[in-house]
């Protein structure tokens, strides 16, 4: 058993674990937050068109791909412990890079592994929440709840001082300082294997993964979760500020307000949807998600609030939607599986982001930010194929 955990080192390890998972989503959720605050500055310092704004955003979503597809092996091939270890390392690695140097192309690089390792940190978070505690579900919540906090206060705070280039070096160098907290952290916490003593487990592979019945409907599912989500993360200072007229400032603080209502959420909610379960926590916030999205961009200016209420029903969606997908596949392949199907969703982001700033620039902002809120309905139609139509053929574990 990896790291055999005895019964009296239980609770300090559940402690020392409590802490690391929230000490990094926090900051993991303030390193995600800021591209698109600054977003406008990069625009401004390396004069660049809205295309390559987009290829900033873009090149995010493609080191998503390449560390969770990677990463999700590695998950379930060596101890998550070491794997979250080295992703880590890679993370602060970027940030220092972000600190000593000012190009376009070296920021693009930096992109690529600060993205990709901090959404890899992140799912392992969620991968090993059922590992180590009893709740899963609402554990899982709380500390998707932090992760809001840094996502939202990042946006605040940022929103306030991101007056140049340079703010956005400090900013990194102050994260990278709260990673080598996370370092001694995670070297400190001991993380059990799923297997049981004397018990092996058959050897999984990519395609065992694929062939699930699920698989498709999980992967429309995750990509029509992140092109509303993230697009909103990413282009709403943007659209707010360019297109509505709002100030950059109060427009990054619209974008802030809505992962404050989604943090509000997580932390309200978390009793709630560990007793209702994943699939009808689900449905009930996607549909309230749905329409608080849908009215708030149709009010365009006199919406801005609204739609920062639909964090609300944002809240949970993620780490429900990462906890079903580890119910559809067996203990020994949950790190390919949410690795595979959350990695190659990212197609979805790369592919948005790719085109958004050019449709903008051809239709206009008003039009192309119907994107958002219509991606936010569509993810009902695989959920509910999943649910209802292929029931049966999709065999769920504990």
């Amino acid at each position: 058993m990896e790291d055999k955990i005895t019964d009296k080192s239980v609770r300090r390890n559940q402690i020392i674990a409590a802490v690391l998972c929230n000490v990094l989503m926090i900051v993991l959720g303030m390193s995600d937050s800021l591209r698109g605050v600054f977003a406008p500055i990069f625009k401004d310092t390396f004069e660049l068109s809205a295309a390559k704004v987009s290829m900033i955003i873009s090149v995010s979503y493609a080191g998503n791909l390449i560390f969770l597809f990677v990463g999700g092996k590695l998950l379930d091939t060596f101890k998550k412990k070491y794997v979250m270890l080295g992703t880590l390392l890679l993370w602060m690695s970027a940030l220092l890079l972000y600190f000593f140097t000012k190009s376009y192309k070296l920021l693009l690089c930096g992109m690529i592994f600060s993205m990709g390792a901090s959404t890899l940190l992140s799912t392992s978070v969620n991968l090993i929440t059922p590992i180590l505690f009893m709740s899963p579900g609402f554990m899982m919540n709380i500390f998707n709840f932090t992760q809001g906090v840094g996502i939202s206060g990042g946006q605040n705070v940022a929103a306030k001082f991101a007056d140049g280039f340079r703010s956005w070096q400090v900013i990194n160098i102050i994260m990278f300082a709260v990673g080598v907290i996370a370092l001694f952290l995670i070297l400190a916490v001991k993380i059990p294997d799923v297997k049981k003593d004397g018990e092996t487990a058959k050897p999984t592979t990519y395609m065992s993964v694929v062939k699930n019945p699920a698989f498709i409907w999980l992967i429309l599912m995750c990509g029509f979760y992140y092109i509303p989500e993230h697009g909103l993360q990413n282009w709403l200072p943007t659209y707010a500020s360019e297109y509505l007229g709002f100030p950059l400032s109060k427009a990054s603080f619209f974008t802030g307000l809505f992962y404050a209502f989604m943090t509000i959420g997580r932390l309200v909610f978390a009793v709630l949807v560990n007793k209702l379960g994943p699939k009808k926590s689900l449905f009930g916030f996607s549909v309230l998600y749905s329409v608080l999205y849908i009215t708030g961009v149709a009010m365009k200016k006199n919406g801005m609030y609204i739609l920062a209420a639909a964090g609300l029903g944002n809240s949970i969606m993620w780490p429900m939607f990462v906890y079903l997908i580890q119910l559809y596949y067996p203990p020994e392949s949950r790190g390919k599986a949410v690795g595979l199907i959350t990695g190659l969703s990212t197609f979805f982001d790369i592919g948005f982001n790719a085109l958004f700033g050019v449709i903008s620039e051809q239709i206009g902002y008003g039009l192309s930010i119907w994107i958002l809120p219509v991606a936010s309905v569509l993810f009902l139609v695989p959920f509910g194929i999943l649910t209802f139509g292929f029931k049966k053929k999709c065999k769920m574990y504990s």
